[in-house]
This record gives structure tokens, sequence and C-alpha cells, in this order.
């Protein structure tokens, strides 16, 4: 248990420093945009509790990207790193028709509609997290928007399509959320 603690508080604590870093970006400009948002990725999956636990698919946490999402490139350093329980990130393409292999989907604009009437075809407490990056669309399906706002990176929470997917989000990453609903 202490180790939990431990572990919980050290993700706490390096998605405190990404907020950080997002607000030296802004002045300095280290880190690009999209290597952030690919960072905020990676600790949301820290911040979801999955109904089923943290069983990965195969062994792995798949984040299945959008082929034409800016994000792609950017997701890909995440490949091998330990995601739960020191499961490894495997980054795929997005395919509608696999839905089921993926944890996580990346969504962009131009392909949403395709990918959200495959997710509703899919039993209702499916386990997959949706992030939009830049998505205007306002679907019930997507659970944590990302964008850009006076030159920082901020995030919103739909904590019922997480709870309708079977997800629960952690009080820790509502509280860093611009909007949560």
């Amino acid at each position: 248990m202490s180790h939990f603690i431990r572990l919980r508080h050290l993700l706490w604590t390096g998605l405190c420093m990404l907020g950080c870093a997002a607000g030296l970006a802004q002045a300095a400009d280290p880190v690009e945009e999209l290597d952030l948002k690919a960072a905020y990725i990676f600790n949301f999956i820290q911040f979801i509790e999955w109904q089923d636990g943290d069983q990965a698919i195969d062994g792995e946490w798949s984040l299945c990207v959008s082929p034409f999402s800016p994000l792609k490139r950017h997701l890909t350093a995440l490949e091998g790193k330990p995601a739960r329980k020191g499961q490894p990130i495997r980054v795929r393409l997005l395919e509608p028709g696999m839905l089921r292999q993926c944890r996580v989907l990346i969504l962009h604009s131009s392909d949403i509609e395709p990918v959200l009437r495959a997710l509703r075809a899919l039993p209702s407490a499916h386990g997959i997290l949706t992030v939009a990056d830049e998505v205007a669309n306002n679907s019930p399906e997507i659970m944590i928007t990302l964008s850009q706002q006076q030159s920082r990176i901020v995030f919103g929470v739909n904590t019922e399509a997480a709870a309708r997917a079977g997800l629960s989000v952690s009080s820790r990453l509502l509280r860093l959320a611009k909007a949560a609903k």
C-alpha cells in the first residue's frame, strides 16, 4: 500500500511539473506544444481507473492515434514506456474496426465522426479512454479534450462520458482540468 501511495505521489508531482512546464514553454519555448500534449496524455493514463483494473490488452497499453493527428509523431516517443504496473505503451494507428484493441483513443477532427460511430456500436462499459486534440466537436463520447488557450495547454474532462465507458477520473486530475462536467 505504501508503494502505491508513493507511486501516486510521484505521478501527481509529475503532472504538476507538466503544468509548470507548460507555463515555462510559453516564455522560453524549450518544449514543443505537441510534445507537452503527448506528455499530458501519458499522465492522463496514470489518473484514470479502468473498471477491469490495470489489465492491459495483450500485455500492453495501446494508444490508438488518428493517422491525421499532428500528435502522431510525438506520441511515438511514448512507445515502450511503462504505463501502469510496468506494462508498456504501444502506439498504433487508429482503425475504426479495431477499437477493442485500444485502451486510449487519440481523436482528430478529420476522422472523429466515423470513429465515434464505431465507438457507439460497442457495449457501454467498453473501457476505452477518448482524448480529443483541438476538436470542435462536443460529442458526449469524448472524455478529455486538449486545447491551447492563450499560449497554454489546457484540458477539459467529461466525467459522465468516462463513467458510461466504465472509467473513473481521479479527483486530482479533475482539480487540474480547466473544465469538468
